[in-house]
């Protein structure tokens, strides 16, 4: 016997809207959890290597799982290409300070000009920005074919149903 219950959309958006808040408190915690293994007790990194993992995981299951889902990664309309080099210098921004300040942190005394540390720092920003946007565009292009698609199949559906 099947039971067919009634759930009112304004009960449901608030469930996902607190599964929600939970999943990014828990990235933040594990982002704290992280720098402070290993920037203030400078613990080995298998000691929170599992916080890594998981903390890389989950959001690449979320954003598979949207591709495949067909909901749209790239909210903004008209600006996905401008999105993902904005993230890109975002994300290669914060790798450049985080191990900036952790080099300084171990090997300042032997930065003894400091034109060497900032050119670490460069060397930190331009490879960071051009890994995360080797991870972003893919991600980008799949959402965009995955989008193209589905509005095909709709395009098809409305034609037939005419």
């Amino acid at each position: 016997m099947k039971k067919n219950l009634i759930y009112d959309e304004r009960a449901v958006a608030q469930k996902r809207k607190i599964g929600n808040e939970a999943y990014n408190l828990l990235l933040g915690g594990l982002i704290i959890s992280v720098l402070i293994k290993a920037y203030v007790f400078n613990v080995p990194f298998t000691q929170y290597a599992t916080e890594l993992l998981c903390l890389f995981g989950a959001p690449i299951y979320v954003v598979i799982r949207n591709i495949i889902a067909g909901n749209n990664v790239y909210e903004t309309k008209d600006k996905g290409k401008k999105s993902v080099v904005l993230t890109s210098l975002v994300v290669g921004l914060v790798i450049c300070v985080s191990a900036g300040i952790r080099n300084y942190a171990r090997y300042g005394e032997k930065y003894t000009d400091g034109k060497f540390f900032l050119i670490t720092l460069a060397m930190l920003f331009v490879s960071g920005t051009v890994i995360a946007f080797l991870i972003y565009s893919p991600i980008y292009e799949l959402n965009q074919k995955r989008q193209k698609k589905i509005a095909e199949e709709l395009d098809k559906e409305e034609n037939d149903v005419k």
